[in-house]
């Protein structure tokens, strides 16, 4: 997920890094560099770094500490955004799916992780393991990738109970409907308080009739059982 960047930290970045590594590795890191001068290593580092945070840095820079010898640039680079490598992202991507489910927007390191997570589907997510997933997965976040831009990750829908899982109250039905934006013909004082969801239903089974998403139509309908048919003005 891009970041507002410094431009001037950014040129700092590499040199930062590249003098931790050199801290860090001594000789090793001189050598695996070694034909370059040190501007242009410094210069190389901050190049690719560009748009990368100290922060994310600092993460590769740790997970360095378990390394016996220095990291390539690219290897760098995913050490810094670790959401990158497929495996990871994959199971940022099966926490993410399984936080919507309970209504939560989930944490998302990076929106192509959404996005390919959309694109194979919460049920194989949810159902699947990487090893039965992996080659899907990683087509399907490689191609999130090379986008270059993404859509935010939007907040989940409304979940619905399962049938019959639930009984819905009076207050439930009515919040329901506003959250779906069908407040304004519901509760008229003095009318049928089941008179929204009517409209609702009659309006989505005439030909022609004005289409309402899945959603709200399962809201009105839970409306509809709610209430007792009082016999109160329509």
């Amino acid at each position: 997920m891009s970041q507002p960047t410094n431009p001037a930290a950014d040129a700092a970045l590499g040199g930062m890094v590249v003098a931790e590594l050199r801290l860090m590795y001594g000789s090793k890191f001189a050598q695996a560099w070694e034909g370059l001068t040190p501007r242009e290593v410094k210069d190389s580092w901050n190049q690719k770094l560009a748009g990368y945070t100290e922060a994310e840095a600092r993460v590769g820079l740790v997970a360095c500490l378990s390394r016996d010898w220095p990291p390539t640039l690219p290897e760098f680079m995913r050490l810094c955004r670790p959401w990158m490598t497929p495996e990871v992202a994959f199971y940022e991507a099966l926490a993410g799916v399984t936080a919507r489910s309970r209504g939560e927007i989930g944490k998302w390191p990076h929106p192509a992780i959404y996005w390919a997570a959309v694109a194979i589907g919460t049920h194989n997510l949810l159902n699947c393991g990487y090893a039965v997933l992996k080659a899907r997965w990683e087509r399907s976040f490689g191609e999130e990738l090379a986008r270059g831009q993404w859509h935010a990750v939007p907040t989940p829908a409304p979940a619905l109970p399962a049938p019959g899982a639930t009984q819905a109250t009076k207050e439930d039905a009515e919040k329901a409907l506003r959250a779906m934006g069908a407040g304004a013909i519901m509760n008229e004082s003095g009318r049928d308080p089941r008179r929204g969801a009517k409209r609702i239903l009659a309006e989505a089974g005439k030909k022609g009739g004005r289409q309402y998403s899945p959603t709200v139509l399962a809201m009105a309908k839970a409306a509809m059982d709610a209430y007792p048919d009082t016999g109160a003005q329509g």
